[in-house]
């Protein structure tokens, strides 16, 4: 098969699932890859299927394999009442994609029926993140919403990349974008700011995730996923040469 015959973006549904206007989570391969693992805790606490995956010529040539599993890079996953479904990519996309593959996913998500979706996504700091608590950006009900359940709004910044994509293609349609947002050690597995994010999605739509596991076995979970963020770290790195590589500014 040639370069040419890859599609620009499609989603390939293993199976046909009746999805009852679910909420989406998304989660990728950012700062502290908090966004990736919090999505991906989620997902096995919740014992949720994978339902399709994206396939696209901007997604980087490569395979991720965890445990000695080979799996697509860009999943997505549905639970059994088909009211939560969960997106993950756990490799940097090419940053002219972005906008493609944000269309075609919000697209098939629409379709689905979905009304609101969110982004978990991490914050580098400098060190060691002195406090660990997460915020939100969205439109201004959903902001109120957040608020009256105890998460504090974010003041200014900027998210990019193909999250940011997502929550700009988000206000085009009739879909409620959010983003919820945590201080991460820049270039390294940040289990524990996985937990917070899903904590604060346990607090706004009462998930009821557990995330003793991520905190207890933090180590073990940072040893296991230190290649995955050196890879991605060199895949930053080759990105920067082509274009603008996928950051959060605050």
């Amino acid at each position: 098969m040639q370069y040419k015959d890859v599609p620009e973006v499609e989603v390939i549904e293993h199976q046909k699932v009746d999805l009852q206007d679910p909420l989406v989570v998304l989660g990728f391969a950012g700062h502290g890859l908090v966004g990736g693992i919090a999505v991906s805790h989620i997902i096995d606490q919740l014992k949720m299927k994978e339902i399709a995956h994206v396939r696209s010529r901007y997604i980087p040539p490569a395979v991720v394999f965890m445990d000695g599993k080979l799996r697509h890079a860009f999943r997505v996953y549905s639970d059994q009442k088909g009211e939560l479904c969960a997106i993950v990519c756990e490799i940097p996309l090419r940053s002219d994609g972005a906008y493609p593959i944000a269309s075609t996913l919000l697209e098939w998500v629409e379709e689905k029926g979905a009304k609101e979706l969110v982004v978990l996504e991490g914050v580098p700091v400098q060190g060691y993140p002195k406090t660990r608590q997460s915020y939100c950006a969205a439109e201004m009900e959903k902001i109120r919403e957040c608020e009256k359940k105890g998460v504090k709004k974010i003041t200014a910044g900027i998210v990019q990349g193909i999250a940011g994509s997502i929550l700009d293609e988000c206000l085009t349609r009739k879909i409620t974008g959010i983003v919820f947002l945590t201080h991460v050690v820049a270039f390294m597995p940040d289990p524990e700011g996985a937990a917070v994010l899903i904590n604060t999605m346990n607090q706004v739509y009462g998930l009821g995730i557990d995330t003793k596991i991520l905190t207890t076995r933090a180590d073990e979970i940072k040893q296991k996923l230190k290649k995955v963020a050196e890879s991605g770290q060199k895949m930053r790195q080759a990105e920067e040469k082509r274009g603008v590589p996928e950051r959060v500014y605050i």
